[in-house]
């Protein structure tokens, strides 16, 4: 091959290589937040977050991270880059609705999979181990707490074998109801004469579900609003006596049944704790006591997960 000819050959060589390298170069901008998101792990704790978030992330053996959410991206593509599940993300981060993150937020990445729980005012521990199906004991011991005043308002918790509750879990309802000025109190005082499920009916001898809490004080004790809610009803209902049904919005109704006496009107709105009526025996009952319910949408729930005291 003469000099000419290789000369030739070099030129269209040179010509071909800067083609190709613009051509990756071009590609590679365009892609760039594509390839940055394969390459890229979460942002540690930098010491001004550390600083403000540390405190509520105290749980021995986890550590915890900050990533920020790129465009398009869900949080099962997130827990997947991490080796999570998606239910991990979303307990951590209470994004228990469905919704996907925005552009731009930052999400908390732990280091291991699991069911976690933000605490909120009003919530004690119990209540959130009955929410999530474990025990209180199994919480404490892998958490390393001592009971409710080891723990704080924002404060992150394992659970550990904890079940998933979406926002529309009755569970997750009842603990949101738990926080300050929206939990249930106690209507009245004294002892709980009986519990919520099933029972043997002391009048009729046959075993029946029973959708409340029955509660003995004694005669005529004071009968408070359990929560802030509006009368729907006051009067008599078979079985129930004199009863009283307040509405406190969100599909939730509390009831108040054998009252002697309805201290009440209809459509009047009263306050939690506010008098409403006075302890009897009126409709089915053996003795005087105050029959208790929460429902939700209808449906009767155990008063229990509801009550703050």
């Amino acid at each position: 091959m003469n000099d000419f000819l290789r000369r030739i050959y070099l030129s269209v060589a040179s010509i071909l290589f800067f083609l190709w390298l613009g051509m990756v170069v071009w590609i590679f901008k365009k892609n760039l937040p594509n390839f940055a998101s394969l390459v890229s792990g979460p942002v540690s704790l930098t010491a001004t977050t550390s600083a403000e978030w540390a405190p509520l992330f105290n749980i021995p053996g986890i550590r915890f991270s900050v990533y920020q959410v790129k465009s398009g991206e869900s949080y099962s593509q997130i827990a997947g880059r991490f080796q999570l599940s998606e239910r991990t993300l979303r307990s951590l981060n209470q994004a228990n609705d469905e919704e996907e993150p925005k552009p731009g937020n930052s999400i908390f990445i732990p280091s291991q999979d699991g069911i976690f729980h933000v605490m909120r005012p009003g919530q004690s521990l119990s209540d959130v181990a009955r929410a999530y199906g474990v025990s209180l004991g199994s919480i404490l011991q892998f958490d390393h707490l001592t009971g409710d005043s080891d723990v704080q308002a924002g404060q992150v918790i394992y659970i550990p074998e904890g079940k998933y509750l979406t926002d529309k879990d009755v569970h997750w309802i009842s603990l949101l109801a738990l926080q300050d000025q929206k939990g249930f109190i106690k209507p009245t005082t004294g002892r709980f004469a009986d519990g919520f499920g099933e029972r043997i009916n002391p009048i009729s001898g046959k075993k029946e579900f029973h959708p409340g809490l029955d509660l003995a004080p004694g005669w005529r004790a004071a009968v408070v609003a359990s929560q802030t809610g509006k009368v729907i009803f006051a009067g008599i209902r078979a079985g129930y006596g004199r009863l009283i049904i307040l509405d406190h919005g969100n599909g939730l109704t509390s009831r108040y049944g054998h009252l002697d006496q309805i201290m009440v009107k209809l459509d009047q709105v009263v306050k939690q704790g506010e008098l409403i009526g006075r302890v009897g025996m009126t409709g089915m009952a053996t003795g005087p006591h105050l029959h208790f319910e929460i429902r939700l949408n209808g449906k009767p729930q155990n008063p229990l997960i509801y009550l703050t005291q």
